[in-house]
């Protein structure tokens, strides 16, 4: 799905519409290993994965916990930070090759402000970034290490050629060790 078809699913955009849509964004590159964003620094902008993916980790006593996996069509940033212009608590990187539409945070303000179906289609990207982390918190609260496990394979079946089995143990919640079980147990 391309940018024009990821906004047009939330709103239908007239050719008018794209075209001021299209001088608010900027593609960028990121190669595996780089960072959107890294703690302690202001998220400027809003990301729309187009190809390839990331993950979004804080470090606790020297130890990576993976809490958001992005890859092509998700919203990704650090919202917090990129909502309240503060310093980012977390990290954002690229764990394969990867582009993105970026809309920095000015754009967006004065995008909003150009008329009210704009206004809409930020609060429906907006809506989408509060649904998946909700999604997610749920999850956590209500689903096994095992079916967030599966889910994850589910909505992601790539995930394992994308992300490392350590990335993946911290996003459900286990350790590395935890997971080889999970994974034989599920085999069998």
């Amino acid at each position: 799905m391309n940018l024009k078809d990821t906004l047009n699913s939330a709103i239908k955009l007239n050719e008018n519409d794209w075209k001021i849509i299209q001088s608010l964004y900027i593609e960028r590159s990121f190669k595996k290993g780089e960072y959107l964003v890294s703690q302690g620094n202001v998220e400027n902008y809003l990301n729309l994965v187009i190809e390839g993916s990331c993950r979004v980790f804080i470090i606790k006593n020297g130890v990576e916990y993976n809490w958001a996996l992005a890859f092509e069509n998700d919203w990704i940033s650090s919202f917090e930070s990129f909502s309240n212009n503060t310093p980012s608590d977390e990290y954002i990187k690229a764990m394969t090759d990867m582009k993105v539409y970026s809309f920095h945070r000015d754009s967006l303000i004065n995008f909003a402000s150009v008329n009210s179906k704009f206004a809409k289609l930020e609060r429906c990207i907006i809506n989408q970034i509060i649904h998946d982390k909700t999604e997610r918190l749920i999850s956590f609260v209500s689903d096994t290490p095992d079916e967030r496990y599966l889910k994850l394979i589910k909505n992601n079946p790539d995930v394992i050629q994308k992300a490392s089995l350590k990335v993946i143990a911290t996003f459900i919640g286990v350790t590395a060790e935890s997971l080889s079980r999970i994974r034989k147990r599920l085999l069998t």
